[in-house]
């Protein structure tokens, strides 16, 4: 089983692109809380 490049728990399946936050995979609970709204962070600092 992969592990989270995030929060170090396995998840199944293939897991979310963990950018940017890092370059690894990450689990979907870790893509909901951390990654998305890091990426709609710098989405809207961009503007």
């Amino acid at each position: 089983m992969p592990i989270c490049s995030i929060c170090g728990k396995h998840y199944e399946g293939y897991g979310n692109n963990a950018q940017p936050v890092n370059d690894g995979r990450c689990c979907d609970y870790c893509n909901s809380t951390i990654v998305i709204p890091r990426r709609i962070q710098d989405h809207i600092r961009k503007e």
